[in-house]
């Protein structure tokens, strides 16, 4: 009976342990140029709470009529069917449809574009008395789904957006990133019909809060920015319109004053990556900005799981504090665009389920025919057979006592994310000498590879997750008790 209450509580807490806000999220940005291999990385994690169960799912490519139309059932949303709509692989609510909506939010078409979207975002109240969100116009929910399944280019994929909300309006604002072989673009919609996105330059890094960043655009430069007609005009007509340093300001104009909810982030951020600046709290921070050192994948996954710790704001003893590795994340993933790989398979998508503190990043070619089961398995409900529920589960009970339970399971992790990826080299070439042979052997050894690399994982997984929870459930975290330590750190 003991057990039985415990399984059920534990449920409850990985559903519903955190209150979700409704803004989420955080965004980091990777030039090619300060990446320590060369790659571009965009990435981000999804901080919308447990009761979100995520899966990883191939979309097949498919035909429509010219009279189709693809709609939003919640908000009633409608956009013209594409009459041919691409393979895709990427990461929807589980639920999807019947739920509030599909929220793919991240992943590879076949064409070789990368998209992860959302960062929520808002404008200021003036703004949006003037030109207020459309309640059936574009949303997150919809984004992702859209630009993989029809577009060919990352550009394509933001004038897509911009061209939607010209004719429809936004339901939300909202921060995206879309990237192919050749370049990589931010886009923020800042408004029910105002947009701003610039090509995102090589030689920076950016970590993204739920709030706007952009200051100046040049509107006139075709080539690096797509704005809306009336970017600067509607607030310019209205009184609104604000400068830095003379020149019109996105985020100025737009956007309300940051509030410690993002600004803890942004601060948290960009003194982890650029430690010498030694950044202060209250600074006026910048999008872009020049790291330390060149920054690995490695870095970004540690990046994802940060909560300020050794500083004044570490969360764990400052609870309120809004961290980066929040306990709400539901998904967490890395998008790595190497110059090495063929143009419509530009890269990995490394993919954390769960929230990433006491978790592993799995590495995808997304070329790959289908996911594992257990990654495609889409239940709302906690099912072990689905890997979003055995991560979700091991975090929950990790970071109930970060310290007694959590510890191990981190260090577990470390070993097995750093031998990850470092092999992952290996597949790489191998990879790409049957690429070079033959596309289709490279999507068997796609497919094959990740069966293998997701199983083994969530094995791992699973078999913490019994541990630990034995470990809770028999009274053995007693104050007196030895901490928990999985077995699987003694096994060669």
């Amino acid at each position: 009976m003991k057990k039985e209450l415990l399984t059920l509580v534990l449920t409850g807490i990985m559903l519903f342990g955190t209150v979700s806000p409704a803004l989420a999220c955080t965004g980091t940005y990777v030039g090619k140029d300060v990446s320590e291999n060369g790659s571009t990385l965009i990435c981000r994690t999804e901080d919308i709470g447990g009761g979100h169960p995520k899966s990883f799912v191939v979309y097949p490519a498919a035909d429509y009529k010219d009279t189709d139309v693809y709609e939003d059932i919640t908000t009633g949303f409608k956009w013209p069917q594409a009459l041919h709509t691409y393979e895709y692989c990427a990461v929807p609510d589980s639920d999807g449809y019947s739920d509030d909506g599909i929220y793919d939010e991240v992943g590879y078409n076949e064409m070789g574009v990368a998209i992860t979207a959302t960062i929520s975002t808002y404008c200021n109240e003036a703004i949006e008395k003037i030109d207020p969100l459309i309640e059936d116009g574009l949303r997150e929910a919809d984004i992702a789904t859209l630009v993989l399944s029809r577009c060919k280019t990352a550009r394509e994929g933001v004038e897509l957006l911009a061209e939607i909300v010209d004719k429809k309006g936004a339901a939300e604002g909202n921060i995206i990133m879309i990237a192919d072989s050749e370049e990589a673009w931010y886009m923020e919609i800042v408004s029910g019909h105002e947009y701003a996105a610039v090509k995102l330059p090589t030689d920076v890094v950016a970590v993204i809060p739920n709030c706007m960043m952009i200051d100046y655009v040049d509107v006139n430069d075709k080539e690096n920015v797509i704005a809306s007609e009336k970017l600067i005009s509607m607030p310019e007509e209205n009184g609104l319109i604000k400068n830095v340093d003379g020149k019109f300001s996105v985020r100025a104009t737009y956007a309300p004053p940051m509030e410690d909810y993002d600004r803890a982030r942004v601060w948290g951020g960009q003194n982890y990556l650029a430690p010498s600046k030694n950044l202060d709290y209250n600074s006026d921070f910048n999008l872009f900005f020049k790291p330390d050192k060149k920054v690995s994948v490695r870095d970004v996954m540690e990046l994802q799981k940060h909560r300020y710790e050794g500083t004044e704001y570490d969360v764990n003893k400052n609870p309120e504090v809004r961290a980066i590795g929040i306990e709400r994340q539901v998904e967490s993933h890395v998008i790595e665009l190497r110059d090495d790989f063929p143009d419509k398979v530009p890269g990995i998508l490394w993919l954390a389920m769960g929230n990433s503190e006491h978790n592993v990043y799995v590495p995808f070619f997304p070329n790959l025919e289908k996911t594992p089961d257990v990654y495609s398995k889409r239940s709302h409900v906690y099912d072990e057979s689905q890997a979003y529920w055995m991560y979700r589960g091991l975090c929950t009970l990790s970071e109930l006592n970060r310290e007694k339970y959590g510890k191990s399971v981190r260090e577990y992790w470390n070993t097995y994310q750093d031998n990850l990826i470092k092999t992952q080299e290996d597949r790489n070439k191998e990879f790409l000498v049957l690429y070079n042979q033959d596309p289709k052997k490279a999507r068997t050894y796609a497919t094959e590879t990740a069966e293998r690399l997701g199983m083994d994982a969530y094995g791992k997984a699973k078999k913490m997750y019994q541990e630990l929870f034995a470990y809770i459930a028999a009274d053995k975290a007693r104050e007196k008790e030895e901490p928990f330590t999985t077995t699987l750190l003694s096994e060669k």
